[in-house]
């Protein structure tokens, strides 16, 4: 791109996932009015355990979300559980088809992403960071059916995510979603990662979260981990829109959410992202 793309910037939010949820698949249902690229960031107030689209909710013990106040959700998107907390930042980046940045090829839509964010954060000091290609993530070999990183999104790789270290950990995660008016990216960084947090909430023995708790503790790893040190949500938002502005000469312009959008959130947060428990 030679001049400047402008996208919508939308508010930060700390709201509970069923209405972040319901948000994103606004701001992806408004392409179709816009048909300019949108962002946002947040970080959820309220702690809950998410899961995949296509994974059952017995995969959560209730009565370990009840007794740590725990909310569970379901998202739109495939995978397997992700915990959410005051430690996940989020970023949603929605794109119009006809957006340069824009492919139909699934897998190859993550690459800008994953070397933009791998970039970003070597800039924060994590100077093992960066993008694993397709290959790479093919040559890894198969999980067993029951090995317990199945259960966790953080504890298995897809194309393009962001890894640390010679054994590659996953920094960051990355799903989307495809409809008429577009796509719609969701992007995740532990500042910090805790795998027993997750795991303590999973319908599994006490042998199974002990498994699971030292086997994810080698698959992922937190931005304060892989940095050195510790950096604010500002600063990892910062550094990951510098890097937009430069590699892609994105504008990014203040906006508020559209009457549509908001709409579409009301209808989506009550009818396909209830609160579960």
């Amino acid at each position: 791109m030679t001049r400047a793309d402008t996208w919508r910037r939308l508010p930060f939010s700390d709201a509970p996932m069923g209405r972040q949820f319901a948000l994103s698949e606004g701001m992806l249902a408004a392409l179709a009015e816009t048909g300019v690229p949108a962002l946002r960031w947040y970080i959820t107030a309220e702690r809950a355990l998410v899961l995949g689209n296509g994974q059952r909710e017995d995969a959560a013990d209730r009565a370990a979300l009840a007794a740590q106040a725990t909310a569970l959700y379901k998202r739109a998107s495939g995978g397997t559980a992700v915990l959410v907390d005051e430690t996940l930042l989020s970023l949603d980046i929605a794109l119009p088809h006809t957006h340069p940045l824009a492919t139909t090829d699934v897998v190859r839509a993550y690459e800008w992403i994953g070397e933009l964010w791998a970039a970003a954060l070597r800039r924060l000091g994590a100077t093992g960071a960066r993008a694993l290609p397709t290959a790479a993530v093919r040559a890894i070999p198969s999980l067993e059916r029951d090995d317990p990183l199945r259960l966790a999104c953080y504890g298995t790789l897809s194309p393009w995510e962001v890894v640390s270290g010679a054994e590659p950990r996953k920094l960051v995660g990355l799903c989307q979603l495809r409809r008429r008016a577009g796509a719609l990216y969701q992007i995740g960084v532990y500042l910090r990662f805790d795998a027993s947090a997750l795991a303590t909430l999973l319908a599994e023995t006490p042998t199974g979260r002990g498994a699971l708790t030292a086997r994810l503790a080698c698959a992922a790893i937190g931005l304060d981990e892989a940095a050195g040190r510790r950096y604010s949500p500002r600063r990892v938002i910062a550094a990951v829109e510098r890097e937009l502005r430069a590699r892609h000469n994105a504008r990014l312009a203040p906006a508020t959410w559209l009457p549509a959008e908001l709409a579409a959130a009301d209808k989506l947060e009550a009818e396909r992202f209830p609160r579960l428990v």
